[in-house]
């Protein structure tokens, strides 16, 4: 994953990447582990010793055991009733996705005692930035598979792939919205951009990462990547069929590489946003969280819960969330022009106005000008501002 993220966006970015250790560079991801085993490992003065070196284990720990209970493929046994040693699943319990969520939930331990145990503010803010994003997502990320839940009628992860395959649909065409609202929840649960606030290098060095290098700083980079995989996954199971394709899923292995590309195509999703996103500021991160994904969630639930009581099929799911969706962004639409402010811009001897939104402007210092005036016709000087303390 670390060779593929860095491949993908040298390419966005019109860079080359590593290409230099191996064919393609395939051998830098080994130069780097050997690096960071012999690199020296530092303990701050500051530090509370021992949880500060379990912290990047705890973080791991708990991003491999949520993974136990994904299937990655179709049963090898045709007895369902006697499952063979051999099926892609280490538990199928029937509170599947509910062990997803109660373990991923641990994961913001690792990082919120990391940065307090560090000794260093910045790395404390990053981990309360972590335990605060976690809240406020946590609510809508459930909440987003709750709809699929409904129409599955199980908590099971293989009951969900079965369910679908009973409905001759996968979940993304009854849940559209929920789709979209977990993509979103789930890119900010694992701190990925835009949403790596807890990380932020620009404002606290490296966050809850700052005190941290070598293996110990790669055991949260591998956390990191697992909680990655495993969010695609669930996204893969619940909403495109897990390894069902059209029939082909009968053949085991098949089953295994139908799946294994579903989650490959969310993997790219979470490189392809961070090259090309920009990190959203705090506040609107919170308000994203609270204002907009919660009420959407509820009032998917609150359809999903009408069409499953009425026995409605589930194209009228589907029709209501297409409803809410394009409300949703026609209101969006509505909301940046009103915020909007005209700005003049001289181009080739004539002025023109240009509409900007007012978050790209600094405008407690800027001064607008509103009115078109001719670029030949004199200008009054313009005052500078007094300078700050």
């Amino acid at each position: 994953m670390t060779l593929i993220e860095r491949r993908v966006v040298a390419k966005i970015q019109g860079r080359l990447g590593p290409n230099r250790l191996g064919p393609l560079g395939m051998w830098q991801p080994v130069a780097d582990a050997i690096k960071m085993a012999f690199k020296e490992q530092i303990v701050p003065t500051q530090a509370k010793k021992a949880i500060y070196l379990v912290a990047p284990i705890i973080s791991v720990i708990v991003a491999l055991i949520a993974f136990a209970v994904v299937p990655i493929g179709n049963n090898w046994s045709a007895n369902a009733a006697h499952p063979s040693v051999w099926d892609p699943v280490i538990g199928d319990v029937n509170i599947g996705l509910l062990w997803i969520l109660a373990i991923s939930s641990l994961a913001v331990y690792g990082i919120v005692l990391g940065g307090w145990a560090s000794g260093n503010r910045y790395s404390l803010l990053g981990a309360l930035r972590s335990a605060a994003q976690m809240v406020s997502f946590e609510t809508s990320l459930g909440l987003a598979l709750s709809g699929a839940l409904m129409w599955a009628g199980t908590l099971s992860m293989v009951g969900i792939v079965h369910a679908q395959a009973h409905e001759g649909i996968w979940f993304i065409m009854a849940q559209p919205l929920g789709f979209i609202l977990y993509l979103i929840a789930g890119v900010a649960e694992v701190n990925r951009a835009p949403f790596d606030l807890p990380e932020a290098e620009q404002e606290l060095t490296a966050g809850y990462l700052t005190e941290y290098s070598g293996l110990r700083w790669s055991l949260y980079q591998m956390a990191e990547y697992i909680n990655m995989i495993t969010v695609s996954a669930v996204v893969s199971t619940v909403f495109l069929g897990g390894w069902s394709f059209f029939g082909l899923e009968r053949f085991p292995v098949l089953s295994i590489v139908f799946f294994l590309l579903k989650v490959a195509c969310f993997l790219f999703l979470f490189i392809w946003l961070r090259a090309t996103l920009p990190r959203i500021r705090y506040d609107r991160l919170m308000r994203l969280g609270w204002e907009t994904l919660l009420p959407l969630a509820v009032i998917n639930v609150v359809i999903t819960a009408v069409c499953v009581a009425f026995g409605w099929a589930w194209y009228w799911n589907f029709a209501l969330d297409a409803v809410v969706i394009i409300a949703v962004i026609v209101y969006e639409r509505r909301a940046i022009v009103s915020v909007s402010r005209p700005i003049a811009i001289q181009e080739a001897g004539k002025t023109r106005e240009m509409v900007l939104p007012a978050s790209v402007r600094l405008a407690t210092f800027e001064s607008v000008r509103t009115e078109t005036k001719d670029a030949n016709a004199p200008q009054a000087p313009v005052q500078e501002a007094a300078s700050l303390p």
